[in-house]
């Protein structure tokens, strides 16, 4: 297949280029800056800026994944909200326009959301949610929400569309950072009884695989379907870095709020199900934690 990749250059889309390249995938990267991540990549992939209009390079394309978008890693300033919510939603229109532009007739778009789309302002949720649940009322939530609404846009010209919750994505980074803050017993945020929505980043690759294998479309949680609460999510971490402290300390979750709506990242989450990414037959690599812990290390 021949597939272009909006966001190609971050950490799920450069994990996502390099394994699509070794099945022999060809690989057209969408880049604002081309020239600085080009040596990111094998000589197979090309980059193009998003005002390119190389409609040779970009004939017969088959798949488009939209990966971009402002991260939401960073301090929730009222400025940076309105970035967050227009690098999703504005990106669409933009993304549409350049298909047009270069007269790209891809049938499938897969899109990047976001488990916090079920995120609730009040932090207390009752009962399980998966995919065909209501989304919440949060920020995040909202977020998520206008991002898939704004790829009607896509369906609308014929494409099948797929929208991917994505939860945590367990990478050797982030366990080391979570490891150490429990090895020496630093306060964390979050609400023990809450659940974690953590997933392997090679399942997040390999959900990506499936769907472009398959007649999917709609929305799909990529989290383990193994749930588990915060509380036992830490506990699993410490023990995996063998911590000699043997209590976990939560940061009170009202002191948590007072930074605002930024507390949603972290006081999630209901007990959320993939149930429409298992009854699409996708098996997933890592559902269990200390397995997933165990490969990033190697």
């Amino acid at each position: 297949m021949k597939i272009l990749i909006a966001g190609g250059t971050g950490l799920i889309g450069a994990r996502l280029v390099n394994s699509l390249i070794l099945q022999n995938h060809t690989i057209v990267v969408l880049s604002r800056n081309p020239s600085k991540h080009i040596k990111k990549f094998d000589s197979q992939v090309s980059l193009v800026d998003w005002e390119s209009n190389d409609i040779e390079l970009l004939k017969n394309i088959d798949a488009v994944v939209k990966l971009s978008g402002e991260s939401v890693a960073q301090l929730w300033t009222k400025n940076t909200k309105k970035k967050i919510l227009a690098s999703r939603i504005d990106l669409s229109k933009t993304l549409s326009k350049f298909l047009i532009k270069n007269k790209i007739n891809s049938k499938v778009l897969i899109n990047a959301s976001a488990i916090g789309f079920y995120s609730k302002k009040s932090m207390e949720y009752d009962g399980e949610v998966n995919e065909v649940s209501d989304g919440g009322d949060s920020f995040l939530s909202n977020v998520c929400q206008l991002n898939e609404e704004s790829c009607k846009i896509f369906s609308d010209h014929g494409m099948r569309v797929s929208h991917l919750r994505i939860g945590m994505v367990l990478t050797k980074k982030f366990s080391l950072l979570i490891g150490l803050s429990s090895f020496f017993s630093i306060p964390i945020p979050g609400i023990k009884n809450n659940y974690f929505p953590w997933i392997h980043i090679d399942d997040v690759i390999g959900f990506i695989h499936h769907v472009l294998d398959n007649n999917l479309e709609g929305p799909f949680n990529l989290i383990s379907p193994n749930a588990i609460k915060h509380k036992d999510f830490y506990h699993t971490i410490r023990k995996h870095y063998r911590a000699v402290i043997p209590w976990i300390i939560f940061i009170p979750s009202f002191m948590i709020r007072m930074v605002g709506d930024m507390s949603e990242m972290v006081l999630y989450g209901p007990k959320t199900i993939p149930l429409r990414t298992l009854e699409s037959g996708f098996k997933f690599k890592f559902e269990n934690l200390d397995d997933a812990l165990h490969d990033i290390d190697k």
